[in-house]
């Protein structure tokens, strides 16, 4: 089952970007990896246990903390034109 997780997290540089994408990117069912260092989050996507992804975060040295574990959100629906 897809699932999101996403993490608030202290990415504060491009090294602490390069150590979360290194430690999640290595598990098995990860669809996709976003980092925000604006925000401070980690957004991971795809069929691995969010326990697991928790855990190689935490593994970094950084402080992790869980916003949310749910399903992705819906892709955008396409507008039909009309036929003229």
């Amino acid at each position: 089952m897809v699932q999101r997780t996403v993490l608030k997290a202290d990415i504060s540089c491009q090294k602490c970007k390069k150590k979360f994408l290194k430690a999640v990117s290595s598990l098995e069912g990860v669809d996709t990896i976003e980092v925000d260092q604006g925000k401070g989050t980690l957004t991971v996507t795809g069929d691995a246990d969010p326990y697991d992804i928790i855990l190689r975060s935490r593994k970094t040295g950084k402080h992790v903390e869980v916003v949310s574990i749910g399903p992705p959100p819906a892709p955008p629906k396409r507008r039909r034109e009309k036929e003229a």
